[in-house]
């Protein structure tokens, strides 16, 4: 495992650098698209949502403007220009590169994990069925028995 330290820490190499991003959007009809930065989450991310969150306030202009931001990673915009000047079109756009970025590129796949509250009707019906197992068992003097069991499986109870 590889160790750091003080200074290391305090020269900002946990720190990602801003990633490249062009964000598509549709302006006046037609697809637009412009180029800037993503900087990766970060202790102002925090800030932005736990101040959101103590102002009763969502949290989504407090990322957008923490996370936009030039190559150098100074930010771009205020949590007020996101909320005045951005449209749902562009936040959203905004939003998803942003997710991109913090996944590392990594994107959900297109058949998500299922809640495991939601039992489709054909599981149900198998779960309920009972089976037969064998549990093998010793006597008090060391011989084993087999012995047949039924274990309900059933869900719905």
């Amino acid at each position: 495992m590889k160790k750091i330290d003080i200074t290391e820490i305090n020269a900002g190499v946990l720190i990602a650098k801003p990633q490249a991003v062009t964000v598509q959007i549709k302006y006046k009809g037609e697809y637009a698209k412009f180029d800037t930065f993503i900087k990766p989450y970060s202790y102002d991310t925090a800030v932005a949502k736990l101040r959101a969150f103590g102002e009763n306030k969502e949290a989504l202009a407090g990322i957008l403007a923490a996370s936009i931001c030039d190559e150098e990673g100074n930010l771009q915009f205020t949590e007020a220009q996101v909320r005045q000047n951005f449209s749902q079109d562009l936040a959203e756009a905004i939003w998803f590169k942003i997710v991109e970025v913090n996944s590392l590129g990594k994107t959900q796949s297109s058949n998500p994990k299922r809640n495991s509250s939601v039992k489709s009707q054909s599981r149900r019906v198998k779960a309920s069925k009972k089976s037969k197992t064998s549990h093998t068992q010793k006597l008090k003097s060391g011989q084993p028995t087999l012995e047949n069991t039924e274990a309900s499986t059933s869900v719905e109870e």
